[in-house]
């Protein structure tokens, strides 16, 4: 799907931002352990296709429903300069008020016309700014990115609501102190959201310096997860110390979450329901039927609500509904999707908290 993340049972039962804005073939920092390597090759290239579909849509779509800028590359490299296909993008979106999570590693934020875009943008409240960093001070693993401090610099020079991405996690590469982490973070962002370094079986021995303790993650394929909900607990408490918002990325650790992953609760959006939202109703009711799960989500983008969507938003989220729902009647999927929720006959329950 041109405009949306594939489903999979990873995807559609956690991640709230499943449409994505691609404007670049490739991505020109080529960072070691970038996930889009098992999907892309060749050279760099725009993709005006992309913009092209985006305005359809944007024309006909009369509900603030969130687009990652971007998924698979680099939104503002070097060929932005160039062919401006990032700009076109956000700039579609700002006529037509879709709001944008911008994704990038780029200190390219803070420089026009960007820059001007951007507080636009987050004037009318349809921007959320992801800078993401794999460690302040380590820059082995993305030698063709700007430095970390430069990325850090450039979020001061914008005026939108700041996510910090650590992505990857990687523990004894990302940091030694996770507080002093945060610390030097927090005068430059609203919110730290992690997501643990997934690689491939095959890339292991190169990993294991760094960290030992790894756990299975995929359902398709054979990859693997950095394991250590310690850090992400001391992260999250560090977080708490320094009046940041926390969030984690395709972990099941809701009862660790402060605020949306993506953090979209910034912005006046239309969400799709996640785990999460199954998690918060069960800490008030105890226990919810599988067949009354779809009452829960009716609040959110789901069911009925899809039907005057414009068909290419629709036809998406109704094929990640459906994987959202059979992963709610599979015992084995779930809990390992996350530790906080099992199935007890026809039922899904609390299991239990870190």
């Amino acid at each position: 799907m041109e405009l949306a993340i594939n489903p999979s049972k990873i995807i559609s039962p956690l991640c709230y931002s499943i449409f994505r804005l691609e404007p670049y073939t490739n991505c020109s920092f080529n960072c070691l352990y970038c996930y889009a390597r098992w999907y892309r090759s060749g050279r760099i290239k725009p993709r005006p296709k992309a913009l092209g579909m985006f305005k359809k849509v944007a024309k006909k779509l009369e509900i603030r429903i969130p687009f990652r800028l971007a998924t698979l590359s680099e939104p503002l490299q070097d060929v932005e300069e160039k062919f401006k296909l990032s700009l076109k993008l956000m700039k579609t979106a700002l006529k037509h008020e879709i709001p944008i999570i911008l994704c990038t590693k780029s200190d390219r934020i803070a420089k026009d016309p960007w820059k001007s875009t951007i507080n636009e943008m987050s004037d009318e409240g349809l921007i959320v700014v992801q800078m993401s960093i794999s460690s302040l001070d380590r820059t082995e693993l993305e030698p063709r990115a700007p430095h970390p401090i430069r990325r850090l610099e450039a979020l001061s020079k914008i005026e939108a609501p700041k996510v910090l991405r650590l992505q990857p996690l990687i523990p004894n590469y990302s940091f030694t102190n996770a507080e002093e982490f945060v610390k030097r973070v927090a005068d430059y962002v609203d919110q730290i959201t992690v997501e643990p370094l997934r690689i491939e079986r095959s890339e292991l021995e190169f990993y294991c310096k760094f960290w030992r303790k790894w756990s299975h993650y995929s359902f398709e394929g054979n990859l693997i997860k950095v394991d250590a909900p310690e850090i992400l607990r001391e992260i999250r408490e560090a977080c708490g110390k320094y009046g940041l918002d926390f969030g984690l990325c395709k972990e099941g650790y809701f009862d660790l979450e402060t605020a949306n992953c993506c953090g979209m609760h910034r912005i006046d959006v239309e969400l799709r329901p996640t785990l999460r939202e199954l998690y918060r109703e069960l800490i008030e009711l105890g226990s919810i039927e599988i067949d009354d799960v779809e009452k829960i989500f009716g609040k959110f983008l789901f069911g009925e609500k899809l039907q005057s969507l414009p068909r290419p938003i629709r036809k998406a989220l109704k094929y990640h509904e459906k994987v959202l729902l059979k992963v709610l009647k599979d015992k084995s999927v779930l809990e390992h999707l996350t530790p906080l929720l099992k199935i007890e006959n026809s039922n899904i329950v609390l299991s239990k908290s870190l």
